[in-house]
């Protein structure tokens, strides 16, 4: 699938900031951070919270409902064993925020 533009500029996302855009019928958590610029499925696979409101630690987002924990890199949950959020492979063009929203292979 071919990468999708966001019409967010990254100059409107300043670092250690997140949002949520609508990418077709989806919403992605785009996450700016001194570790890289990361995509997710917005809503918390537990109860459909919106992650783009969690807290980022370490790479590390926290549902801001109940706490689940997901890596932004590879969505892994850091709770639950086999849960994972949705991660997208994102980069940036000409300053725009694109998102390819093929998931992302894990290992």
């Amino acid at each position: 699938m071919a990468y999708i533009d966001t019409a967010l500029k990254l100059e409107d996302l300043p670092l250690g900031k997140s949002t949520c855009v609508e990418v077709g019928d989806a919403q992605v958590g785009i996450f700016h951070f001194a570790e890289g610029l990361y995509a997710l499925d917005n809503f918390c696979p537990h109860r459909g919270a919106p992650l783009h409101d969690g807290t980022v630690t370490d790479g590390i987002v926290t549902c801001p409902w109940h706490q689940w924990q997901f890596q932004l890199d590879d969505g892994t949950c850091k709770n639950i064993p086999n849960v994972r959020a949705t991660t997208y492979p994102v980069e940036v063009r000409d300053g725009v925020i694109w998102v390819n929203m093929e998931p992302q292979k894990t290992a």
